[in-house]
């Protein structure tokens, strides 16, 4: 969706990286430099073919709803709907199926694979017209949470077209994962991207997102976090002609595409 996106798995390739490390490098990237869409603590759906033994799978990538959420409690509090706002927060799903993904099928280390989005975190790209657009566009959620404001409405109003955008709390996230793993490399690389995991579900970003769910009302915990992970499985596969179709299950929309 976004060239510097598209750069940053190139990049990747020309390391030495396989096609899935580049892909974590590329997914990372758009949560950057989309991120008004792409969360990179929000949703990755990952289908991965190795080239080399036709081996496929699906990394779910889409967290769970808390363990204090349930149908009863939003019938009791809320009519049967579920809100606009923090209620809505599910477990952040994409940093455990891009290490899954890396973990089970890549190459490289986590720090390599982030290094564009950390660079284009810290440093900032030029904002261009579809996401100056939609941020403005959305002024009114931005302008709900101040904390949002202040990194995407800066002096009160959506970045020019231009101007460059730094996400500085975003590039610092990433690099204590980085920096985690690298402390834990000795051990492994296996046990290096579970320090990368562990510093984002059990670490420091744990604990901010759940003092912030605690401030705000939400009822996203500390246990939601520490015992998630992605779920493995097998593609959904059918016959069109003479070709495979393969698709994410239905936790996506893979079937009904």
């Amino acid at each position: 969706g976004h060239y510097l996106a598209a750069q940053a798995g190139l990049q990747i390739l020309e390391a030495g990286g396989n096609a899935v490390d580049a892909g974590v490098a590329a997914g990372l990237a758009l949560g950057v430099v989309e991120s008004e869409y792409v969360g990179v603590a929000g949703v990755a759906p990952i289908l991965i073919r190795m080239a080399e033994s036709g081996e496929m799978a699906t990394i779910d990538g889409l967290g769970t709803w808390p363990n204090a959420a349930s149908c009863d409690y939003f019938r009791e509090h809320h009519g049967g709907e579920v809100p606009h706002g923090i209620l809505r927060t599910v477990v952040p799903g994409a940093p455990d199926a891009w290490i899954t993904a890396l973990e089970l099928f890549g190459t490289l280390p986590f720090r390599d694979a982030a290094a564009a989005a950390i660079r284009l975190a810290r440093d900032g790209f030029p904002m261009y017209p579809m996401m100056a657009e939609l941020l403005e566009a959305g002024r009114g959620g931005y302008e709900h949470w101040p904390s949002s404001a202040a990194i995407y409405l800066p002096g009160g109003r959506a970045p020019e077209v231009g101007t460059l955008f730094i996400q500085s709390d975003l590039g610092a996230m990433l690099q204590y994962m980085a920096d985690e793993e690298q402390a834990a490399a000795t051990k492994g690389r296996k046990e290096g991207l579970q320090a990368a995991r562990d510093a984002f579900y059990r670490g420091d970003v744990a604990a901010k997102i759940v003092r912030f769910q605690e401030e705000n009302g939400g009822l996203l915990a500390a246990d939601d976090l520490a015992n998630y992970r992605a779920t493995v499985e097998q593609p959904l596969r059918v016959r069109f002609g003479d070709v495979d179709v393969f698709g994410c299950g239905p936790w996506c929309q893979g079937p009904m595409m």
